[in-house]
């Protein structure tokens, strides 16, 4: 399940959708490595982005956060625990007119997140999606992606 604006270009630059989107896996380890890896390559670009995983070994949400769009570095923000809940359902229901605040605050208002500082910002996918995916394997592993 993928949430997303429409975009029609007919040989225009490619610019940045203005909203939030919203994408959700599941299946084995393998399976999402690949739907996650193959994700665009913008939507790590953006502003704001978080992962969020379940599976039979807890929950995980990875939060990064530039100060301003385009920097190199951002704040990267961890919370794992046993289970989502409904935080994916209460990020589904502000799409897609959601502001990079409202993302925000119903991520961290999850729970308690530890902040691991500013960090350089992976430039695919998969260097923002691949390690912390080690963490949740076998075969009913649930990913979502939001990002803004």
């Amino acid at each position: 399940m993928t949430v997303a604006p429409s975009s029609s270009t007919t040989g225009a630059p490619a610019t940045r959708p203005a909203a939030a989107e919203f994408h959700a896996f599941s299946g084995s380890d393998d399976a999402l490595a690949r739907h996650l890896f193959a994700l665009p390559r913008d939507l790590v670009e953006r502003t704001l982005w978080a992962l969020l995983l379940q599976s039979d070994d807890g929950a995980g949400v990875l939060i990064q956060e530039r100060a301003a769009p385009g920097d190199s570095v951002a704040r990267v923000h961890s919370w794992t625990g046993e289970d989502l809940g409904s935080l994916p359902a209460r990020l589904l229901g502000l799409l897609p007119t959601a502001t990079h605040q409202e993302l925000r605050t119903t991520l961290l208002d999850h729970g308690d997140y530890a902040d691991l500082g500013v960090v350089l910002c992976p430039p695919t996918p998969r260097g923002a999606f691949g390690h912390p995916l080690k963490l949740h394997t076998g075969a009913g592993v649930r990913a979502y992606v939001v990002a803004r």
